[in-house]
């Protein structure tokens, strides 16, 4: 029974300790991460599967001790094979144990550095920036490592002055599913005027001044490849934004029927550009959603819906959830710093706003005509 459990450790390890290049322990690689070291058959004794995993061990290669790097053990191309549960990161290295002797070490090499990750667009894209900003995006081209914003994001007032404490310290940081976009949330303790943070620290942006944000070309991505370049944002603060968005003000362009031009809609101010690709829907007539895909333009004030399929003459549905927010975090039931002794601030609590428009058929010999949605 034990036959397909039996593992082979090294013998002489004990009277020699060599390296990586002359010991055969090999990096295996898949789509360019380092998942896993083989270390050969026949350099190895006996074990049984239940004990690999307690005598040999992988561990970073610091001062001190390291604890064991969490993954799996088997038995494949006459040796044997770990896989970490996180791929290893490139440019550190790794010893390998057993019984609490080191038995050889590994790198994992640098990557090319043509093959860098980029930053590829930082929202909100504008130049021109409410002083109660409330969030900012960042974009890269593939996964980034975490928990490094703090060391490798900075705000510099005039071009000269950090701006310390600007960014609330969130742990873990919000990253989306597949590491490529990082949030950012300047302080709303600091923003909130009836707030402690506030009334001691200060808002974190003041109106009517120069930033800039800079992004550390150091930063590296989940193998460790550092970005292309630095990239810095420049920016002005003008005055801070109370205001919630107005759905009953956007313009909706419909196309004409019988084809798959695009729907557009003109909101006449930024918003929140990651909102905006999960909080706005378009509903036909029988009540189902119209499947197709969002393009946000022209600095977060358009959006353009392309369906799947043509259009079909008919009355349609623009449906808005209610947490879209502008710049600052207003959304469409309340700002987000709103003045409570103000009794005459409208507040809402609906989950969604809507806007009906009709697609119809050109007149025949002309070209199909832009019809303004109605609320």
């Amino acid at each position: 029974m034990m036959q397909g459990l039996i593992f082979f450790v090294f013998i002489g390890f004990f009277a020699c300790q060599k390296t990586a290049e002359t010991t055969g322990i090999t990096v295996r690689w898949n789509n360019n991460r380092a998942t896993g070291i083989a270390i050969p058959q026949n350099r190895l004794a006996s074990f049984s599967l239940d004990s690999i995993s307690q005598l040999l061990s992988v561990r970073l290669a610091k001062t001190g001790a390291q604890p064991a790097i969490l993954g799996e053990y088997q038995l494949a191309d006459n040796a044997v094979i770990f896989e970490p549960l996180i791929p290893f990161t490139r440019g550190l290295r790794y010893e390998v144990w057993l019984r609490n002797q080191r038995l050889d070490g590994f790198e994992i090499p640098l990557a090319d550095p043509k093959d860098a990750p980029e930053l590829l667009a930082v929202y909100p894209s504008q130049d021109s920036l409410p002083d109660n900003l409330l969030k900012i995006y960042l974009r890269f081209s593939r996964p980034m490592r975490e928990g490094q914003s703090p060391k490798y994001v900075a705000l510099l007032k005039n071009r000269t002055d950090t701006v310390p404490g600007v960014f609330l310290d969130l742990q873990p940081e919000l990253w989306n599913p597949d590491r490529t976009m990082l949030t950012l949330w300047l302080d709303p303790g600091r923003i909130k005027r009836d707030l402690q943070p506030n009334k001691r620290l200060g808002a974190p942006l003041q109106k009517s001044l120069q930033y800039q944000l800079v992004v550390s070309a150091l930063w590296p991505d989940q193998q460790g490849a550092k970005l292309a370049k630095a990239f810095t944002k420049a920016f002005v603060t003008i005055p801070r934004d109370s205001l919630s968005p107005n759905p009953n003000r956007w313009q909706i362009k419909p196309p004409a029927a019988d084809g798959n031009q695009p729907l557009d809609i003109t909101f006449g101010e930024p918003l929140d550009y990651s909102l905006l690709t999960e909080t706005l829907h378009v509903i036909g007539n029988d009540g189902k959603p119209i499947t197709g895909k969002w393009h946000i333009g022209d600095e977060e004030k358009t959006a353009r819906f392309k369906p799947a399929q043509n259009w079909k003459p008919g009355r349609y549905t623009l449906r808005i959830e209610a947490r879209l927010e502008d710049l600052a975090g207003n959304n469409l039931n309340r700002p987000f710093d709103r003045d409570l002794t103000q009794k005459t601030v409208s507040v809402a609590s609906a989950s969604f706003f809507e806007r009906s428009f009709r697609i119809s058929r050109p007149p025949s010999g002309s070209d199909a005509a832009l019809i303004q949605g109605t609320p």
